[in-house]
């Protein structure tokens, strides 16, 4: 679903960036201990200082205050689908303060269907292939997006998009890059929820206060997904061709991932998912798109007992029946990576005929990345929970060298991966296990029947 990362760098990623990251993978693979608290130390409180906390503050305010109206915005997340999830917290946040305005949204072409339909949107346009970086051809049409819409103010949400590069015509744009003291500040900050979803959704709200009140406080949970009545059929035809029980609880196992160092290395998958397979459930497991072939390649690592519970979702699904397939699960376990988003957030029939169960619980298990930013735990301070009627836990797998640094995974060149180096396997599936028993005492029928 998200393309798996280029290792060379690309002309679109800045050279200051490739050449620190590069140091600093260089420095961890070294001197991982050492060198990971030492990077920690120095950066930390230097990127997360009050003083450039205030700084961007000041930044933010300067900005929306050039506006002179805000009739039209137009809101750019990153190109990749757990992004295009995230960011519509930011369409929510300008629904909060003008709900007669035109909200327009450019998304991930593969993300688009499930965007599209979202309220707080007057379009969802679709733009992005998905790759890391955004493409020469991409930025054009930004641009001519830019010039042509009149837009009052743009929103960036992508890291490696400049102003100049797609603003030619004066047009105000605030970039979410401003709040990185902010979030760098939180993560010292253990009760603070640094989760992006809930950062630009404060960020954009935030700015809006400046200068007008809101017209609605609704409190803000997380974001929602659309999916058409052909997804949720073939959702429920999928689910039927399967055989899956009506009485055993169902567990998803995302065993893909877009980047190296936040994909769970082989070994430990196919550990975690044997212990699953072997416990009272029925499971369903993603063949993979970016690392293809990989839930084919689990499956066939599994005994007979266990592998004849497991079922493949071909990479051939829809996005939005994949969707529909996560809400007819009792549990999700996944990396940090798009699909995770889209299990975390609500969903909602694009039509209104159909009501989702919305209580898929969901097991996040990280490796590089910061997981206060992008994962989901409804147990612990400083997380946000799954949008979800189910608990989440968020597991952060032992790392000698993790840093404040692999939240820049793209451009990380460490050549071996030790982002997973010590992982728990009975304690995450023993997790798994004694939710799906609990389901199982509560109410042994109520499986598939609740929507069938």
């Amino acid at each position: 679903m998200e393309r798996i990362e280029k290792r060379k760098s690309t002309p679109a990623s800045p050279g200051w960036q490739r050449y620190v990251s590069d140091f600093t993978s260089r420095l961890t693979r070294y001197f991982p201990k050492t060198g990971a608290r030492f990077l920690n130390a120095v950066l930390l409180p230097v990127i997360g200082s009050p003083f450039l906390v205030a700084l961007s503050k000041h930044h933010q305010k300067r900005e929306i205050q050039r506006c002179h109206s805000f009739h039209r915005f137009l809101i750019v997340p990153d190109c990749h689908i757990g992004d295009s999830m995230m960011t519509q917290s930011a369409a929510t946040a300008i629904r909060d303060f003008f709900p007669d305005a035109e909200v327009d949204y450019v998304v991930n072409k593969t993300a688009f269907s499930l965007i599209e339909g979202n309220q707080d949107l007057t379009r969802a346009i679709p733009l992005f292939s998905g790759s890391s970086f955004l493409s020469p051809a991409e930025k054009s049409a930004l641009r001519r997006l830019l010039a042509e819409g009149r837009y009052d103010l743009c929103l960036s949400f992508s890291p490696f998009l400049k102003r100049g590069e797609i603003n030619s015509n004066g047009t105000v744009f605030l970039d979410f890059m401003i709040r990185t003291p902010m979030i760098i500040y939180n993560e010292r900050r253990p009760a603070a929820i640094n989760h992006f979803i809930r950062q630009q959704y404060d960020f954009t709200h935030e700015a809006l206060a400046l200068i007008s009140r809101p017209a609605r406080t609704d409190v803000f949970n997380g974001v929602s997904i659309q999916l058409s009545d052909t997804a949720v059929d073939q959702s429920f035809r999928f689910a039927a061709e399967c055989g899956l029980s009506r009485t055993l609880p169902v567990v998803f196992f995302n065993p893909d991932g877009a980047f190296r160092f936040t994909r769970i290395p082989f070994d430990k998958q196919a550990a975690l998912l044997k212990r699953i397979a072997l416990s009272k459930v029925s499971v369903l497991l993603g063949e993979g798109h970016t690392e293809k072939g990989i839930g084919l390649r689990l499956k066939e690592s599994l005994p007979l007992p266990a592998r004849a519970r497991v079922h493949i979702v071909p990479a051939s699904l829809s996005l939005e029946a994949f969707a529909g397939l996560i809400d007819l699960s009792d549990v999700f376990v996944s990396g940090d990576t798009g699909p995770l988003h889209v299990a975390a957030a609500r969903k909602y029939s694009r039509t209104k005929r159909f009501v989702f169960r919305n209580r898929t619980a969901i097991l996040s298990i990280f490796g590089a990345t910061p997981a206060r930013m992008s994962g989901y735990d409804s147990h612990r301070p400083g997380f946000l929970p799954a949008h979800q009627d189910a608990p989440s836990w968020c597991y952060v797998a032992g790392s000698p060298c993790r840093n404040i640094t692999c939240l820049d995974k793209m451009l990380k060149t460490c050549p071996t991966v030790r982002c997973f180096e010590q992982m728990d396997i009975e304690a995450l599936a023993g997790r798994v296990e004694a939710y799906t028993e609990t389901l199982t005492r509560s109410d042994p029928g109520r499986r598939l029947a609740e929507n069938a």
